[in-house]
């Protein structure tokens, strides 16, 4: 009775998913242990490099109003996230918001 053996099937209803947004969940998720560099990378690229950018396109080339307030909207947009200790999805979401708002702005008045 040597040939009466057990076979297992694989299960193949687990998949494993490798689309982009799965990679970029799982980047966010294991991103959380650094967080507070994430924080203060997001702060300091935001509030040293973008916000003065803008300020000083604005002032040479004529930006309106409407590009400081929405400037100032998308600061916020990454300072409270920070602020309030919300997850850092939260942060890198508030950011690249912002990242491209300012670069369209930055754009609007550059052409």
């Amino acid at each position: 009775m040597a040939t009466l053996t057990t076979h297992t099937t694989p299960d193949y209803n687990t998949t494993t998913d490798t689309s982009w947004v799965s990679s970029v969940k799982k980047f966010v998720s294991e991103a959380e242990f650094y967080r507070f560099g994430w924080a203060v990378g997001a702060l300091a690229i935001q509030g040293c490099i973008l916000s003065p950018v803008l300020l000083l396109i604005m002032a040479n080339f004529g930006g309106g109003d409407w590009q400081f307030l929405v400037s100032m909207l998308c600061f916020l947009g990454v300072l409270v996230p920070v602020l309030s200790a919300l997850p850092v999805r939260y942060i890198f979401s508030g950011f690249a918001i912002s990242l491209v708002l300012h670069l369209f702005m930055i754009a609007i008045d550059l052409l």
